[in-house]
């Protein structure tokens, strides 16, 4: 999986693009977001548009994602997840946790 990061305003939109599986990827995924909170940056879109599969440990890793930004005082929040995403965000019901965007824009605008 590729990660990249970007500011916008005081927004830091995470791009994900593959799969957020166990391993490597979801690693990589908690470590950008640790590194994002010890920074200060509690505000965080993600980004799903590229993303592929996403297994129990990836959906966990969002999961937590969002807690420990919420512990800061801050938000994490979803923008354009797919099809795949959308149908485990409502087998597991985190799809009323979540905020979720269509619209970049609109997405920044919420925070």
């Amino acid at each position: 999986m590729e990660l990249s990061t970007r500011d916008d305003g005081r927004v830091s939109i995470v791009s994900l693009d593959g799969d957020l599986t166990i391993g490597p990827a979801e690693a990589a995924f908690k470590r950008e977001i640790a590194r994002l909170l010890e920074v200060g940056r509690t505000e965080i879109l993600i980004d799903c548009q590229s993303l592929g599969m996403v297994d129990s440990t990836g959906l966990g890793a969002l999961v937590r994602a969002l807690t420990l930004s919420q512990k800061e005082g801050g938000q994490t929040k979803l923008f354009r997840p797919g099809e795949h995403l959308i149908k485990l965000l409502q087998m597991t019901q985190l799809d009323s946790v979540f905020e979720i965007f269509d619209d970049l824009e609109i997405a920044v605008g919420s925070f």
